[in-house]
């Protein structure tokens, strides 16, 4: 007779599960970044050369005018190539903990890089041990054989790959109002400026590849119990990858895809545990022990290099970019109207004006034809809802940063886009019964 594991045992391996996905991550990240380490600068340094000229004729500003969100961050891809550039005596195994940067006086990181083939000797070395900078382990290895210019256009190719490649995937399972929500939320990304700044792509990339893993494997997903598991790989891949910019994008766009698989796969279940906002409040908590799990290792493996003191020095950064300084005073309505003003631009409002209206459209053609009753699900619009919450919260804890740096952190609005276009459709969904025949 089969024996069917308690709910309690089946929890306990999962932690255990995870605890040892972070042990594991922790060590497969430090040393892929050893690895990269060992690569020798003069293999970079013609690249590294290649590229200041872009770095000469870009500054931080608005690439569109009147477009505030249309921001090249060269200031942050600076410091990427800043680090991946940078070389001393010491071992990889301290300079994979270390990711130092070339520091001059008065000079951004960005700045720093260029002056590093003008001959002028820096003035110190600057660690970041506060972050993993896991970016370097595509970056140093791609700088082998391209520069700046040619590893944006890879990028920008990739990019459209990965979404015409979801595109696809969503039109196979008849997913065609959630494919309009997806490519409107796609441009509230500014694709034109996305694809030219490397660290805005980390986070893309990692977001869009999760929701694509979703809709490819959902059942199979589903059927081997590996939803939590894949979102804390993310979270773990977030904390790696990403130096900060819109970090719970990579939680939102999935969890979206995952709110929307289940509305037309799942809806039957009836327990409390299966509730889409239940797993959408555990998958959350699985990114987060992730996310927080991975940047924890990263502190702790500077412990033996750098002592207590980079540990202490990253704790005063987290509170600095919560709450900020004693002296500064950061108003959290003010984050948000900072955030907000990078979508200023009446082309936002248009564009969420005309998913209304060909949601409205449709909606009146099925009640003419009488096609279904309108039966909405609660639990799946309140799924939404706590998605849509995920941004706010998120600036809410790291307010100081999100005031500082809304060029970039708005775009974890659109994780609130994404989920607000699916809750606006899914009274629709309820009225198809073509789709439902179909696609459960």
């Amino acid at each position: 007779m089969e024996v069917i594991p308690a709910k309690d045992d089946i929890m306990l391996t999962k932690i255990k599960n995870l605890i040892l996905l972070v042990l594991i991550s922790v060590l497969a990240g430090y040393l892929l970044l050893v690895l990269v380490y060992a690569i020798p600068q003069k293999s970079l340094i013609l690249a590294c050369a290649n590229s200041v000229s872009v770095f000469e004729n870009e500054e931080l500003g608005e690439r569109i005018t009147g477009y505030p969100n249309s921001s090249v961050d060269v200031y942050t891809d600076g410091s990427m190539f800043n680090t991946a550039l940078f070389d001393n005596e010491e071992s990889p195994f301290r300079k994979a903990v270390a990711c130092h940067q070339y520091g001059y006086k008065d000079k951004s990181p960005e700045q720093a890089f260029r002056a590093y083939f003008y001959e002028e000797t820096p003035d110190y070395e600057a660690d970041y041990t506060r972050y993993w900078h896991g970016f370097l382990v595509f970056l140093k290895p791609l700088l082998l054989f391209f520069n700046y210019s040619d590893i944006r256009v890879i990028n920008a190719l990739l990019q459209t790959g990965l979404l015409c490649l979801i595109i696809v995937l969503f039109s196979k399972r008849k997913l065609y109002m959630e494919m309009g929500a997806l490519l409107i939320t796609y441009l509230f990304l500014t694709p034109y400026t996305l694809g030219l700044c490397l660290q805005y792509s980390s986070v893309f990339y990692i977001g869009f590849t999760g929701l694509l893993l979703l809709t490819a494997f959902y059942e199979k997903i589903r059927d081997k119990g590996l939803f939590l598991e894949l979102f804390a790989l993310l979270g773990m891949l977030t904390s790696y990858m990403d130096l900060l910019t819109y970090p719970v994008f990579t939680l939102g766009i999935p969890l979206t895809g995952y709110v929307i698989l289940y509305s037309f796969y799942e809806r039957d279940k009836e327990s409390f545990f299966e509730k889409p906002y239940i797993k959408v409040l555990c998958f959350s908590a699985s990114w987060a022990f992730g996310y927080i799990g991975m940047w924890a290792g990263k502190w702790l493996i500077s412990i033996p290099f750098y002592g207590m003191e980079s540990l202490l020095d990253t704790f005063l950064q987290v509170k600095k970019r919560s709450v900020g300084n004693e002296e500064e005073l950061i108003s959290y309505f003010d984050t948000l109207g900072n955030n907000f003003f990078m979508y200023k631009n009446s082309i936002y409002i248009l564009l969420l004006v005309l998913y209304l209206l060909c949601i409205f459209v449709l909606l009146m053609y099925n009640r003419h034809k009488k096609k279904a009753a309108f039966k909405p699900k609660l639990s799946v619009l309140l799924s939404y809802v706590i998605i849509m919450l995920i941004p706010f919260g998120w600036m809410l804890v790291t307010k100081e940063h999100a005031m500082v740096h809304s060029f970039m952190t708005h775009k974890n609005l659109t994780v609130s886009v994404f989920a607000l276009l699916c809750l606006i459709k899914t009274p629709l969904s309820e009225l198809l019964d073509s789709r439902k025949e179909s696609g459960r």
